[in-house]
């Protein structure tokens, strides 16, 4: 069972960008909670949302998420249309969530696409130029996230 779904998460993200006056884009925002997802699968073995994730043609699409920003266009989301409520996710997906934010949330949407369909990335071993529906599944995003910690674990610390 998933801990919650696609838009809450998304909308846990403007919370964030709202809160730290950072404004983020649809594509920023897309790669966010797709990243938060595979985090949420790799460290504590759970759906962070049960929203079917797609390989489209510039990287790893959640439909429902996209038609749900899409409006914005390249632009971001407008502070005003963000809701003053507390985050609406706790515990350790809250956690992972805010991880996120701090490592991710300062990159730009073309580099958080880079990330996410970079040769080796789930993205890249099921894309298919000629369908825009090909799903990625949750053990292919889960496997990829935890050979990320395991690589980061390896590196000696820096000095």
């Amino acid at each position: 069972m998933a801990i919650s779904d696609a838009i809450t998460v998304a909308d846990d993200f403007l919370k964030l960008s709202k809160l730290n006056r950072r404004p983020i884009t649809p594509l920023q925002l897309m790669k966010l909670v797709y990243i938060a997802h595979g985090f949420t699968l790799a460290l504590l073995d759970e759906d962070l949302f049960s929203d079917e994730i797609q390989a489209w043609k510039y990287g790893p699409v959640i439909p429902r998420l996209y038609h749900a920003t899409k409006q914005f266009g390249r632009g971001p989301v407008p502070f005003e249309m963000i809701g003053d409520a507390p985050v609406s996710i706790h515990g350790p997906a809250a956690a992972i969530i805010r991880q996120v934010w701090e490592k991710y949330g300062v990159l730009s949407g073309y580099a958080l696409s880079q990330l996410t369909h970079a040769d080796g990335t789930p993205w890249s071993q099921v894309y298919d130029e000629f369908r825009y529906d090909v799903p990625i599944g949750d053990g292919l995003i889960r496997e990829h996230y935890l050979e990320l910690l395991s690589d980061r674990a390896s590196r000696p610390a820096a000095a």
